[in-house]
């Protein structure tokens, strides 16, 4: 339930400024998501969502560091979010559902580091710079490995 409230926090906040706790608990009931602002408040805390300030309306809105795209406990989860994988090499490119490209372009940051230049995500879609010598097949193999299910998205 945590894991999953979570990730559904990252999601909304990556989607949409959020200015209060109170907003935020309504974004999450649309979503199926009951909780008190107490619960709320602990998840932002350990999220490291930050207040920003934005001068030109003078409002305040919840930000979540990049850092904090790296809490994603249940990387199994992660496959529903990428609609499909194809590469022109030497670039791979994943297109999700949208709000997800960070989280899962962070994931594969750390997860395939080895393998890849580095990406850039955007709100539905990642691209991702293959080092020299790294070949589809090897990329293919890893993402199964290291996110499951991946195997099922690629072109």
């Amino acid at each position: 339930m945590k894991e999953s409230r979570q990730r559904a926090i990252l999601r909304i906040l990556g989607r949409r400024k959020v200015h209060n706790q109170e907003e935020l608990l309504k974004y999450l009931e649309k979503e199926g998501i009951k909780a008190t602002q107490a619960t709320i408040s602990r998840d932002l805390t350990q999220l490291k969502i930050v207040k920003m300030h934005n001068p030109d309306d003078n409002s305040a809105f919840f930000s979540v560091p990049s850092d904090s795209l790296h809490v994603v406990p249940d990387i199994t989860h992660l496959v529903s979010g990428i609609v499909s994988i194809d590469f022109s090499m030497p670039i791979c490119v994943v297109k999700t559902s949208p709000g997800y490209a960070n989280m899962i372009g962070a994931v594969i940051d750390t997860k395939c580091g080895d393998m890849i230049m580095g990406s850039v995500a955007g709100d539905d879609t990642l691209f991702i710079a293959l080092k020299q010598g790294i070949t589809v097949e090897d990329v293919k193999t890893h993402l199964a490995e290291k996110i499951p299910g991946a195997e099922t998205k690629f072109l």
